[in-house]
Parts: structure tokens; C-alpha cells; sequence
């Protein structure tokens, strides 16, 4: 045990009280602290040469002692002079108060922090003359509370007899613990671990005779919870550390050795209730991974915008066995690495597609897109080995999304020959954005047949562009098309059937202008995030991803309105890849992602590979102007999506008669005023058109000209012949999982 100075004043403090409002000043400070001082300092005094205004007047208006010391914690290091302040008050003396294990002060100590000494005074007439301070802290020789030490036992107490074949060890927190969290980003701290190795032959036998280990916690999380949301966001991770210090798990094959132990699933009012987490045996990654030198540790977690871990009590009880050694894991068949680069490629180009199309004026957020960010951990498979999917993704177009059914039409014929095959029984998941969605719905939702569909979309089409356009979509989704494909006009989007294909809409949040949020409205629960929003009404869902503000107003569900999903995300197709690896899990391969466009319109520039995809787009003018160029910005998200995703696995099919680049050489004379300085000799000027589409498209309402626009489809499609086939072979209809 030794008595250490730990800090001194450099200059005297000099503070006066004006009113009855206490001042402050702080006069010194301690280096951050660590490690060592956190776990092993017993006690703190400070000891000053200081005096008051003496006997005057201020003592008889405002008897007491009113100047004083304060010892406070500061967060982050010697700069930072604003955080929570613990303070316990040390009256006019030489010697202040020693402060021991038992005050808070010591308790929430964390590394890093640092102490200071802060000069105090009260009242008018008061004062505060700090001429030297110094502060001293009494360090024990070894560490007083967690990790504590497996046991108390000595170099002489007997070893584990062989008759005996199992044991226990309880390690329980010393302190509370809280995080909360802000985003979609995990917040975590580590609460306690086990103890550091004190010998190799204990931490060898500790680590090979584990036989299971479990955590029981005393914690709630925030007082309350919605309705519509999950209670799992507030939990428990056992994890494995290199050392006692660190704050970040270990790695292994590309993946953090992290596994969840249980859900904090009480609230303020069950705080006290103990919590068993799952038991991991000697069978489990967690303790197969486990070497020589490591710690468990037990980290509380939280998830989502105010969701918050309460940690109070906790321990850990630890199984021993004296029996054989353990076995070692597995090798892993999974490149967690490369799984891990793809999730970070797909991110990127997903958030260059949501800001850029904006033209960075407002900032455009995915829930989907952030999760695509999060910790890859030990403790799930993110479905590695499970069949690779088949996607479907619709883009928007107005009545123009006729042309996407006739692609399907002729895709499902070449499946199985029957071109009224549904297309829900051989994709995983289907995703639509405006007219797209509405079809996305209709295919996958109602489980119509392309047939059913193409009727039903163009009764839909006259209806809202025919006439005076009063007709609404949810008129004619909520009480003709839902209820004749489900048999109730309320019917909810979450889909209750066998082996479903799921299906969401994109629609955009429009409750902020200066955020917009990509909203994906579904059929089924996604289990890796806050909301699914799964229980919005069909023909709800409908109305929301195809408000286009040209054409129909935006419209409120719950407490957020949303328009067109097509104004910021017209090809969904990296929404849905980015939702399909959320959803399934990130190692789930894709065997065919089918995505159908609605005509390619000319002056489509696409940008070379390599370059900012999106640098050729100027700030729109106006929603109208962002209609026109919903091709360009189609038709760049999918040269975006075809880098990401495996060769001869990727089929974009659209509309489009290209018209090659033409070059020429023209004789130009010279003007008025070369002439005049002496430039008589006409000059040949190369001359070239660029590669461009021609217009073969109509307008987004123009729903008579739906006729001539699946001629042309049907034109197209004569040119397609082997690609539609080769996509074909990869659509054999499997269970949907």
C-alpha cells in the first residue's frame, strides 16, 4: 500500500461570492486517470493552505460556512470542463474529507476520467483564498473489486481432488451500468469481466475445464415502450476480450466474438426481477474460442433511438468441470471477411444513391442502409449455407409499368411454359417503388397472376388518369381490388399465409423536408429492425408509395405523411438488396435478381465505371423536373447494383431502342472577324453525336397510349430472346424460405 500525490496547484485561486448564487472556479486537475488507479485507489484527500474573508459582517447575514472545496469528476480528459460533475463538499480546513470506497466519487471512477479541485464561495461578503491545494489518493497493491479474483484461496490450499467433477465460480459487477442509445447504432459498454490470469497453470486450467457459463442480471430498460415495436432492444452480450482493459471484443475469422445472452424485457416497474440468460456449454463456440490469457466479459447493449440499459446487478456464474480438456471450434467455411467488404461496398453505393439523387441538398437516410454498417458476431450465421435467394424489384413509371408485366409475362412462360405462373411462388421477395409498388402488391400480396395483374393495372390506369382524375388509389385498390383478391377492403398488409413471398413498397417520409427517410412498408416482420410497418392497411400502403405530388397528395399514416417513393428512389433495386441481406442475413447469396424498368428516355447520360455515378445530375428544380429524370436515376441505380452482385446472377430488363454514335466531318469557313485578322482558309471540324435512346417512351399518365407502349415491349422483348432465357433457368421454383 503506498500514498501517492496525484495533484497540485500550480498558482493560488482567488474566488468571490456576489449574491446567493453559488460560484465556482476550478483551480487544479489530475492527469486521466487508469487503469491501476481506478481498480486498486482506496482513498482520496485533499489538503489545502487556504483561508475566508474572516469575521465580517456576511457572518451574521448568512451564518454557516460558505466557502469551500469541491472534488469533482470530469468526463474525456483534462480539457473537458462540462459532463456530470460528482461533487462532495470539503469545508474551510486543511485537511478535507477523505473519501473511501463507500462514497460515489471512487465508486464511478472510470478510466480516463479526471479529478478536480474546484473552489467554491456563497453569499455576499464571502470569499475563498486557495493558496496551495495538493490531492492524494492511497493505492493498494492489488485490485479491490472487478475482475476480483476467482478465489480466495492460496499457494497452499489443496487442489480439486479427482473425485470431485464439478465446481462453481460466482463473479459478481461491483457497480451499476447505463447506455442509451441515439440511431440504429449499437450502443455498448462493458460492465464487468472476469479476472486477469494470475498464473499460467490457473488460467490454463480455467480456460480447459470451463464446462458452461451463465449471466443473471437485475436491469430494466426504459419506462416505456410503443406498442408496435418489439421488446428486444435492450439486451445482454457475453463476450471475449484480450485483457481486462478493452473495450472492443476479439476478432476471429471476420467476425467479433460476441454472443447475446438474454433481452432486458422489464421496465422501470420490474427492475428488481432477476433475469437467467442462455447457458453456454462446453459444446459452445463461446467457450471452444476462449484461449489463455483472454476474459469474458458481459456488456450491456441498446438499439434505436431511446432505447435504453439499466444495469444494477449482475453476475456470472461459471461451471467447472474435472474432467477432460475441451475440443477446439471448428473451423469456419464462411469468409466472414469478404462477406464483411461486400456489406461495406453495398452501403456505400447505397448511401451514394440516396444523397446524390437529391442533389445533396437534403440529407436521405435507410434505416437498412446504417444496419448494413453493424457488427458482424460470432453468435449468428446471417444465413451462410441456406439456399440463395431470387429478387424481384419494380421500378416506378406512371401507367408505363405496364411494360414491366409483359417482361415478367414472358419471363414466367419460360419458366414453365405457363405464362399465368405466379410470380410469388418463385421469388423470395419482390419490391416496388410508386406504380412499381402498386404491382409489387398486387403480384406478391394478393398473389395475382400476371393476367389477373395486367387487368387489374389497367382498370387501376383508366380509372386515376381517365377523366377529371378524381378517382383516388385507394378507391380503387381499397374497395374493388383487395377486397375481390382477400375478401375484406380493410385487409393489413402483413401477410399470415404458408411459405409467403415477402414483399415491401417504398414510400418517402415526408414529415421533414430536410430528412427524408426511405421507408420500406412491409408484409412481414423484419426481425433486425425497430419497425416493420407491416401493419399499415393495403390499399394504405398503396396510397403512400404512389403520392406523387403531381399527381395526387401525400398522405398521413400514424404520425409521419409520406409521398412517392419514386420523387428519391425510383429503382429500388439497391433498397432491395440492402433489405434482403438485413432480412436474411448478409452471408445469403443471390442466385437471380431479376429488375424491370419502365423505358429508357433519351439524353440518358451514364457516367464511366469508377467515377461519382451521380456527378452528372444537377439540383432539380423542382418535384416535376425530378419526374423527368426518374430514367436517368433508374437507370444509374442499376449500373450501380450490377457491380455488387456475382456475374451471370444480375438482369436488367428495359424498354429502350438505342441509337449508335454517329461521326461525320464538316467544312466551316471562318467568321466576320477572323477574317479580319488575316484567317482566310475554311478548316474541316470533326463532328459526332453521342450514343443516346431514342424516345420510345410515353408520358407517366398518358394511359391511352398503354396500347403502343406494350407494342413496344413486345418489339424489345424479340431482341431479348437468350438473356430472358438464361434468366429463365435461374427461376425454378423452389419452397420459399
Amino acid at each position: 500500500m503506498t500514498i501517492i500525490e496525484i495533484a497540485k496547484s500550480s498558482n493560488p485561486c482567488l474566488v468571490k461570492a456576489e449574491n446567493g448564487e453559488a460560484i465556482s472556479q476550478v483551480w487544479f486537475k489530475s492527469k486521466p486517470v487508469d487503469r491501476l488507479f481506478c481498480y486498486r485507489a482506496a482513498q482520496l484527500q485533499l489538503l489545502t493552505d487556504s483561508k475566508d474573508q474572516g469575521c465580517t459582517e456576511a457572518d451574521f447575514l448568512n451564518p454557516g460556512f460558505w466557502s469551500w472545496f469541491e472534488v469533482v469528476i470530469l468526463p474525456d480528459g483534462p480539457q473537458t470542463l462540462r459532463g456530470r460533475r460528482t461533487e462532495e463538499t470539503c469545508l474551510n480546513r486543511f485537511y478535507g474529507k477523505v473519501f473511501d470506497r463507500r462514497e460515489e466519487i471512487l465508486d464511478i471512477l472510470e478510466i480516463g476520467n479526471v479529478i478536480a479541485v474546484r473552489v467554491c464561495a456563497r453569499y455576499p461578503g464571502w470569499m475563498n483564498d486557495a493558496r496551495e491545494g495538493r490531492l492524494y489518493a492511497k493505492i493498494l497493491s492489488e485490485d479491490i473489486f472487478s475482475p476480483m479474483s476467482w478465489t480466495l484461496s492460496s499457494s497452499e490450499t489443496p487442489d480439486i481432488p479427482d473425485k470431485i467433477e464439478n465446481g462453481a465460480y460466482t463473479l459478481v459487477s461491483t457497480t451499476e451500468t447505463h447506455v442509451q442509445a441515439n440511431s440504429s447504432d449499437i450502443a455498448t459498454s462493458i460492465w464487468f469481466t472476469t479476472p486477469p490470469p494470475v498464473k499460467q497453470v490457473l488460467d490454463d486450467f480455467i480456460v480447459n475445464k470451463i464446462e458452461g457459463i451463465q449471466l443473471f442480471t437485475v436491469a430494466h430498460h426504459q419506462e416505456h415502450v410503443d406498442g408496435d415495436v418489439e421488446d428486444k432492444w435492450s439486451w445482454f452480450d457475453l463476450v471475449i476480450l484480450a485483457n481486462p482493459e478493452a473495450t472492443i471484443p476479439k476478432f476471429k475469422d471476420g467476425r467479433l466474438l460476441v454472443w447475446r445472452s438474454h433481452n432486458v424485457t422489464t421496465g422501470l416497474k420490474g427492475a428488481r426481477t432477476e433475469q437467467h440468460g442462455k447457458l453456454f456449454t462446453s459444446k459452445h463456440e463461446v467457450l471452444k474460442f476462449l484461449e489463455p490469457g483472454d476474459v469474458i466479459g458481459v456488456r450491456a447493449c441498446a438499439q434505436f433511438s431511446k432505447w435504453e440499459t439499466h444495469a444494477l446487478s449482475g453476475r456470472l456464474v461459471v461451471r467447472i468441470s474435472n474432467r477432460g480438456p475441451r475440443r477446439p471450434p471448428s473451423p469456419s467455411a464462411d469468409d466472414w471477411g469478404s462477406i464483411r467488404r461486400e456489406n461495406t461496398g453495398l452501403q456505400k453505393q447505397l448511401e451514394s444513391y440516396l444523397h446524390s439523387e437529391n442533389g445533396m441538398q437534403h440529407a436521405t437516410t435507410s434505416i437498412e442502409s446504417e444496419l448494413l454498417g453493424k457488427e458482424l458476431r460470432a453468435d449468428l450465421k446471417y444465413g451462410a449455407g441456406d439456399r440463395p435467394l431470387k429478387l424481384l424489384s419494380l421500378d416506378g413509371g406512371g401507367v408505363r409499368g405496364i411494360s414491366c408485366l409483359y417482361i415478367l409475362k414472358d419471363i414466367m412462360s419460360r419458366i414453365s411454359g405457363n405464362p399465368n405462373a405466379k410470380p410469388c411462388e418463385y421469388f423470395d421477395m419482390i419490391a416496388g417503388t410508386s406504380t412499381g409498388g402498386l404491382i409489387a402488391i398486387m403480384l406478391g400480396r394478393l398473389r395475382m397472376t400476371i393476367d389477373q395483374c395486367i387487368e387489374a393495372y389497367e382498370h387501376l390506369a383508366a380509372q386515376i388518369f381517365g377523366a377529371s382524375m378524381a378517382c383516388k388509389v385507394e378507391d380503387v385498390m381499397h374497395t374493388e381490388i383487395v377486397k375481390q383478391y382477400t375478401g375484406d377492403e380493410e385487409a393489413l398488409m402483413s401477410d399470415t399465409s404458408e411459405n409467403p413471398c415477402r414483399v415491401f413498397v417504398v414510400a418517402t417520409r415526408a414529415d421533414n423536408i430536410s430528412n427524408r427517410i426511405a421507408t420500406h412498408l412491409r408484409t412481414y416482420t423484419n426481425p433486425n429492425v425497430e419497425k416493420s410497418f407491416s401493419d399499415y392497411k393495403i390499399w394504405e400502403a398503396a396510397r403512400a408509395t404512389s403520392a406523387a405530388p403531381t399527381y395526387f397528395p401525400r398522405i398521413k399514416l400514424g404520425d409521419y405523411e409520406y409521398v412517392d417513393g419514386g420523387l428519391g428512389f425510383n429503382n429500388p433495386v439497391l433498397l432491395l438488396m440492402g433489405e434482403a441481406r438485413v432480412y436474411y442475413g448478409f452471408a445469403r447469396q443471390i442466385e437471380c435478381l431479376v429488375t424491370l424498368g419502365t423505358g429508357m428516355s433519351p439524353n440518358v447520360s451514364l457516367p464511366p465505371e469508377g467515377k461519382n455515378l451521380f456527378e452528372n445530375i444537377k439540383d432539380c428544380a423542382g418535384v416535376l423536373k425530378s419526374m423527368l429524370e426518374l430514367s436517368t436515376v433508374s437507370e444509374q441505380a442499376n449500373q450501380m447494383a450490377e457491380l455488387l452482385v456475382r456475374s451471370g446472377h444480375y438482369y436488367r430488363f428495359n424498354v429502350g431502342v438505342r441509337i449508335s454514335e454517329k461521326r461525320w466531318v464538316e467544312k466551316v469557313n471562318p467568321n466576320l472577324f477572323k477574317k479580319w485578322f488575316g484567317d482566310q482558309v475554311p478548316k474541316e471540324v470533326h463532328q459526332f453525336t453521342p450514343e443516346d435512346w431514342a424516345s420510345v417512351t410515353i408520358d407517366l399518365d398518358d394511359y391511352k397510349g398503354m396500347g403502343t407502349f406494350v407494342e413496344l415491349t413486345n418489339e424489345y422483348l424479340k431482341g431479348e430472346g437468350p438473356r430472358l432465357t438464361e434468366c429463365a433457368t435461374k427461376l425454378q421454383p423452389a419452397h420459399i424460405a
